[in-house]
């Protein structure tokens, strides 16, 4: 089951566009010299899912004919479908921060696969074509979530101050609320669990060099997450997440 908001879908899409936009311009521009086929390849790039964001690295080396065996780093959030930003209106200099979310969740996949070949770029504006396919364990990263919250100064009661607290919903009232704190405070406190996690997609790559080209996947994850972590206080602990996702790269054949 796919838990994808609309709110999400629209983004997705949004940033799908944009990235089309700006890439079929650049591949106007291109140089049909010294263009060949390598099977060895690696890119790195970022990616945008309808749960969530993240960078990935990805090396695949030629088994036979159009096949190649190819292993996939990926470190990527995982939203929940309930996430709501919010801001304090009732102070000034408030931050927004996400309503009842008591930690940040992130997957990082280590996965194992094969990719097949569609088409090569053979000529100055053609496009590559491959598939890939993988599967692996990851290891999650469950973080607490501490908010910039203001109260009363024990030194003088008189006084507001603004102190970093992690985020309990039913202690702090929203009226208390600042922002999020520094994205680095309460790092110490974060749990690791062990997951299951599959991914495949279709790449379209590009580019006017023979060792270096650009590309750009469209496809879906699937998280099981063994841990059941919080995301969203008192709502339903899941242990699948999956999603769309579109990746932009840089990659180089060797």
């Amino acid at each position: 089951m796919l838990f994808i908001t609309h709110k999400h879908t629209v983004h997705f899409f949004k940033i799908t566009f944009l990235i089309l936009g700006f890439n079929l311009f650049t591949l106007q521009g291109q140089n049909p010299n010294d263009i060949t086929f390598e099977d060895a390849s690696m890119k790195i790039g970022f990616k945008q899912t309808t749960n969530g964001s993240g960078i990935f690295y990805r090396n695949a080396r030629p088994l036979r004919d159009n096949w190649s065996k190819a292993f996939d780093i990926d470190l990527s959030s995982i939203r929940h479908p309930k996430e709501k930003d919010i801001i304090n209106t009732r102070m000034g200099n408030t931050r927004p921060y996400i309503f009842n979310k008591i930690n940040r969740v992130y997957n990082l996949r280590l996965l194992g696969g094969l990719q097949y070949k569609f088409a090569d770029r053979n000529t100055k504006n053609s496009v590559g074509i491959a598939a890939f396919a993988g599967v692996g364990p990851a290891i999650t990263f469950i973080k607490p979530v501490f908010l910039d919250i203001q109260i009363i100064d024990p030194n003088a009661p008189n006084t507001l101050i603004n102190v970093s607290r992690r985020y309990e919903p039913e202690k702090f009232q929203h009226s208390q609320i600042v922002g999020n704190s520094s994205y680095l405070t309460g790092i110490n406190e974060t749990k690791l669990g062990v997951g299951l996690s599959f991914k495949c997609g279709v790449e379209f790559n590009w580019g006017s060099f023979s060792s270096e080209y650009k590309s750009l996947e469209l496809g879906i994850v699937v998280d099981c997450l063994t841990a059941r972590p919080e995301i969203i206080y008192k709502e339903k602990n899941k242990m699948f997440y999956s999603g769309f996702y579109l990746s932009f790269a840089f990659g180089k054949n060797r």
